[in-house]
């Protein structure tokens, strides 16, 4: 018989879905973190708004890069 699909791995469900939630939260780190350095040098610096909105910028932008990596990723384990 065969693998599935779910089997082809090696791993159990469980251990593919602790990776992915992992991967999905270091995304959100990354969206996330760059805001908040920006907002701290802010009301350090008195820049306000200018830092966080660079800080915004930096965020989306890093965030969709690993979000689009994470989708590459995807597609070339699932043509395997």
């Amino acid at each position: 018989m065969a693998p599935s699909d779910d089997d082809r791995d090696g791993r159990h469900a469980a251990a593919r879905g602790y990776v992915l939630a992992g991967r999905v939260m270091s995304v959100g780190i990354t969206m996330a973190m760059p805001p908040g350095v920006g907002w701290w040098l802010d009301l350090r610096f008195a820049t306000t708004p200018w830092l966080m909105i660079l800080g915004v910028l930096i965020g989306f932008s890093a965030g969709l890069w690993e979000l689009l990596k994470l989708a590459k990723d995807s597609e070339n384990k699932g043509s395997r």
